[in-house]
């Protein structure tokens, strides 16, 4: 039976490893921090459910957003929360040893996900996509329960790329990740404070910190015919190609001219000069200025 459980432990022993491998903690630490202030991702006491599935991205997040969180002007709460999907093999005790040792409040969440796929995944459909939805679910339904207002996602800027891709690719529609989203229940907002760091950032910050990075277990993982694997391999060769086309790429989602495409609800308005309205309905006075794109090393 899984319990919410606080350990006190002094503060200096967060992150002792992390912060003494040092080169890459600041940087990213300011990146997070720009994100943070550039959507208003975080306010005053806040309480933060950081979704932790043991990969890279769930540690590396979990760690910057406690680093920001002692030196951060505003006072908000962590609480790690991990989903353990069913599948043998997923090493739950690393992670709670883990929270146990850095003294994270933690939850520790057992389900029968695994199950559930095996038995009613939709023709067409995939166990990564089917597995995130039911997972999320489970994430929405934990975060009033254990007291938290928002839920924090570990998706970085390779994932909103690698979304913009198949948005466009495979559904016909422009659209990506957002960095702050109000859930359709109503009661969670979701965050991504990761959203200016790349990938092959995360992977060096991950080798420095000695994150004890799992496998989740799951027998779909690492299948190269996945969709998301190859808009990652497409986006990979590009920047091979065209060093900077992955930074465009991230800037282009905070700079969109939607009256230049072809979405009559935007050039009606347009055309008649009035605001814009946006595709859900909401009014929309005109683009925010665009937020500065990370470049791959700052």
């Amino acid at each position: 039976m899984s319990t919410l459980v606080q350990i006190d432990l002094p503060r200096r022993r967060h992150g002792a490893a992390a912060e003494r491998s040092g080169s890459l903690l600041k940087p990213l630490a300011r990146r997070v921090g720009r994100a943070i202030e550039d959507f208003r991702l975080i306010e005053d006491h806040d309480r933060i459910l950081c979704a932790m599935s043991g990969g890279k991205d769930s540690y590396a997040m979990l760690h910057l957003l406690e680093h920001l969180r002692r030196r951060a002007p505003v006072r908000f709460e962590l609480v790690a929360v991990t989903v353990d999907q069913g599948y043998r093999g997923f090493k739950t005790d690393v992670l709670e040893r883990y929270f146990k040792e850095k003294g994270y409040a933690y939850h520790i969440e057992r389900t029968n996900i695994s199950e559930v796929i095996d038995d009613t995944m939709p023709l067409g459909d995939t166990h990564c996509s089917m597995c995130a939805r039911l997972r999320r679910g489970v994430l929405y339904r934990l975060a009033p329960r254990l007291g938290c207002n928002k839920i924090a996602l570990g998706h970085h800027a390779d994932d909103l790329l690698e979304t913009l891709l198949m948005s466009q690719f495979f559904n016909g529609e422009i659209c990506s990740m957002p960095p702050i989203l109000r859930a359709r229940d109503g009661r969670n907002t979701v965050i991504r404070p990761l959203c200016y760091v790349w990938e092959q950032e995360i992977v060096r910050f991950t080798a420095e910190a000695a994150f004890p990075v799992i496998c989740c277990a799951c027998p779909a993982c690492g299948d190269n015919s996945l969709k998301r694997k190859q808009m990652k391999i497409l986006l990979q060769k590009l920047e091979t190609e065209h060093a900077g086309i992955k930074a465009s790429l991230l800037r282009a989602l905070s700079n969109v001219r939607a009256e230049h495409l072809l979405d009559r609800r935007w050039l009606e308005q347009a055309m008649n000069g009035g605001p814009r309205v946006d595709p859900a309905g909401a009014h929309d006075p005109g683009p925010p200025a665009p937020a500065p794109a990370p470049d791959l090393e700052s």
